[in-house]
């Protein structure tokens, strides 16, 4: 079956931070909840950062302008 199985974004980033070849991925989380328990899961798991959608549709978009301006200006150790 190539289909992913369904599962939430906390769920996903378990699945990614267990993988060795995927562990040290940088992860932005993109999501509609608020929840500070899932902001905490989230940042437990090292997420680079955790956004939260207000209108979906336009929300979206708009992270993913910042996300790629972020990638512009952002400088990493050698």
């Amino acid at each position: 079956d190539l289909n992913m199985p369904r599962m939430n974004g906390i769920e996903f980033l378990e699945t990614i931070r267990n993988d060795d070849d995927l562990r040290s991925t940088l992860v932005f989380m993109i999501t509609t909840s608020k929840a500070e328990e899932d902001k905490q899961r989230a940042y437990g798991h090292n997420v680079a950062g955790y956004i939260v959608k207000q209108d979906p549709a336009n929300t979206f978009m708009q992270a993913v302008s910042l996300l790629e301006h972020f990638w512009k200006i952002v400088e990493f150790p050698a």
